[in-house]
């Protein structure tokens, strides 16, 4: 298996978007949310959903709920806000994925 890296991380309205260096495939998405998740100290996972070709996980985060979501045919990932209070600590969120991503040595 390839290791997945992260190529860009941009906050783009209310939702924050990743994408890769390369090409995932739908079974590589377990070990790219943890790659993810693993840079957010201190979240719960609330729930997973499987779809065909998209897979969402839902979790809390500074008393806020987020939603990291995949679509594998368009190779899309990103997180997004549950509710208008969540939205509000979208910007946090990005700048710990930023800060815990790209640490300069």
């Amino acid at each position: 298996m390839v290791e997945i890296k992260i190529q860009s991380i941009d906050l783009i309205c209310e939702h924050i978007s990743v994408l890769f260096e390369q090409y995932w495939f739908q079974e590589d998405i377990v070990n790219i949310q943890k790659l993810l998740l693993k840079k957010i100290p201190e979240h719960t996972i609330k729930e997973f959903t499987r779809g065909a070709d998209r897979e969402n996980i839902r979790f809390l985060w500074l008393g806020a709920e987020f939603i990291l979501n995949f679509d594998y045919y368009s190779q899309s990932c990103w997180f997004s806000s549950q509710d208008e209070i969540s939205t509000i600590k979208i910007p946090l969120l990005y700048n710990l994925l930023m800060t815990n991503t790209f640490k300069k040595s």
